[in-house]
């Protein structure tokens, strides 16, 4: 016992911790960029509708981690391609110009959070508690995100509920 707590922290903790960290640093920038008005014009109700989508599977994903840990292997994966998608749609390939500051921390974000979500997958064995534990940790930390997206709207972006017909 006194070996393992002269050793230190694991060194899985340590990269959680550190990951955890950057998360929240960027999240706080990303938060104060927006709040400063450096929004883009365009309208970005593909983001927010698409970051409520993927909270809802990441949800769904961690509460049916213990009994399905197949679905939670899905949308790991269906994260991981939303996330590609939507940061070569920020970027804009060309097709308009370049991303502002509160776009470009939002980038860096979804990035940190695919990178969260490619070591889960691949580092952790489905359906153990530490995998279980990450996909919450995953699905709390994409609702941060997604609350940052959606504050957007209080803030000069259109709410995509009122575009949404059903």
């Amino acid at each position: 016992m006194r070996r393992v707590l002269r050793s230190g922290p694991p060194p899985a903790a340590t990269l959680v911790t550190a990951w955890a960290a950057a998360f929240t640093a960027l999240l706080a920038v990303r938060l104060v960029l927006q709040r400063a008005g450096a929004l883009p014009r365009m309208s970005l109700v593909w983001l927010q509708v698409g970051s409520v989508v993927l909270l809802g599977l990441l949800v769904l994903g961690a509460a049916l981690g213990a009994r399905v840990p197949l679905v939670g292997r899905i949308v790991l994966r269906i994260e991981q391609a939303a996330i590609f998608i939507a940061i070569t749609r920020l970027l804009g390939l060309g097709a308009q110009g370049a991303p502002g500051r509160a776009e470009q921390v939002l980038i860096a974000l979804l990035g940190l959070h695919a990178v969260g979500a490619i070591v889960t997958s691949e580092e952790l064995r489905p359906g153990t508690p530490p995998w279980r534990a990450a996909l919450w940790v995953l699905a709390m930390s994409f609702g941060a995100l997604t609350l940052s997206v959606l504050a957007g709207g209080a803030t000069g972006w259109s709410s995509p509920w009122h575009r949404l017909h059903f």
